[in-house]
């Protein structure tokens, strides 16, 4: 009997040694995740996500190491929208880190946390938005200095915006784009915003004018419709005085579809 207990007791012993080892290696991962991950803004996680929790729907819920999978361990973070949410119903953030040490991070709707807090924040409302979730944070939407993150040759986009005398309305998105993998190019964040602007010019753009901007990696953003062009290329107050060709080009053959065959 005596050598049955020393023999539990031993296990017992055995197993909170392996299961002490297994935590202590799980708690150097997530900190080795959050000491080393850096956004392309220099922003760190512990930042990144309190700032979030301060101005979107975003509910810390813990830190957790997952199953090795095909040599990469992910390192996972949850959290939820709101405090009464199930365990169910939590999101996962992931960093899979290589046996080189690389890191990864994903889900896709995550990977604007690479652009720092201010993308994240954004991201994160606008999808409560298009979601009709309770009382998203409207204001911080429409604030055009959280959109200095995007950098032109002109300079920051909300400060050339807030110098044009345009207002942010709805709907706004910044998502990051899984091509195909045949696709020739590469994965791209995509924010689109929609904007009226108190200046002379033509009601396409000064009315309900549409802003897209994309960018890969850590290259700079790139202009991707004609009102974006020109913000990029002209200076607020200028950015209607000249024709561009390809505009003209594409907008005449909108008019002519529009009028159809005679």
């Amino acid at each position: 009997m005596i050598h049955r207990w020393l023999l539990l007791f031993a296990t017992f012993a055995i197993t909170g040694v392996i299961l002490d080892r297994a935590y202590a290696e799980d708690d150097v991962l997530i900190k080795r995740v959050k000491t080393t991950w850096r956004a392309q803004d220099g922003a760190t996680i512990d930042d990144i996500l309190s700032r979030a929790a301060k101005i979107a729907h975003f509910v810390p819920r813990g830190w957790e190491v997952g199953q090795k999978h095909d040599s990469e361990t992910p390192v996972v973070f949850s959290w939820a929208r709101s405090q009464g949410d199930k365990p169910d119903d939590a999101y996962t953030i992931s960093w899979n880190i290589s046996a080189k040490g690389d890191m990864s991070l994903g889900p896709p709707y995550a990977k604007t946390m690479q652009l720092g807090w201010q993308p994240f924040a954004l991201s994160l409302i606008a999808r409560e938005m298009a979601d009709e979730y309770p009382q998203p944070n409207v204001a911080f939407l429409h604030d055009t200095s959280n959109y200095d993150f995007v950098v032109t040759a002109q300079g920051e986009l909300g400060n050339l915006l807030k110098k044009g005398r345009c207002t942010i309305g709805d709907p706004v998105s910044l998502d990051y784009v899984v091509l195909p993998k045949e696709a020739p190019k590469e994965d791209v964040w995509r924010l689109q915003i929609s904007v009226n602007c108190e200046i002379a010019g033509p009601s396409y753009f000064t009315r309900d004018g549409v802003i897209i901007f994309k960018k890969t990696n850590s290259d700079p953003w790139q202009p991707a419709s004609f009102f974006a062009r020109r913000i990029a290329k002209y200076p607020p107050g200028h950015w209607f005085e000249q024709v561009e060709p390809d505009e003209q080009k594409a907008f005449d053959a909108v008019r002519k579809a529009l009028k159809g065959p005679r």
